[in-house]
């Protein structure tokens, strides 16, 4: 089982979604989308089907748009990866917390992903500036 750090989240995060328009071919990048997709999710709260896709849009709706995930393919790509659990029913779900591919720092937790992506614009604004500037000479 692989992990993954804070900072290399934050980094790849914010790279990912503001480079990428296809779903990354990269088994580590794909899952840092995973698992900022779940931050949201309550590790010992049952979701039914209607919630947990509104708590997936939550993520979809400003993210996965770069990648084509809307909050019904993002869900099963979570249930393959057994980041969510869905009952034989196929009505309930739930956080997985075991077999997952990849752990994370508990400190991306915390983290405001919306924010991350516009400091991420902020500077990459800054660095065409400058480049800019540089050119310009």
């Amino acid at each position: 089982m692989e992990h993954i750090t804070g900072s290399q989240f934050t980094n790849r995060f914010v790279s990912l979604i503001l480079g990428a328009r296809n779903l990354p071919k990269k088994r580590l990048d794909r899952h840092i989308l995973f698992i900022s997709s779940i931050l949201g999710l309550v590790p010992s709260r049952t979701y039914s089907e209607n919630e947990i896709n509104n708590e997936l849009q939550k993520w979809s709706v400003p993210f996965g748009d770069n990648f084509g995930l809307d909050h019904v393919t993002l869900r099963r790509y979570l249930v393959d990866e057994k980041y969510i659990k869905r009952d034989l029913s196929g009505k309930l779900y739930e956080l997985g917390t075991s077999e997952l591919s990849y752990t994370y720092d508990q400190s991306i937790k915390e983290l405001d992903l919306k924010e991350l992506i516009n400091e991420g614009m902020k500077e990459k604004e800054l660095r065409k500036q400058q480049y800019a500037k540089g050119s310009g000479e």
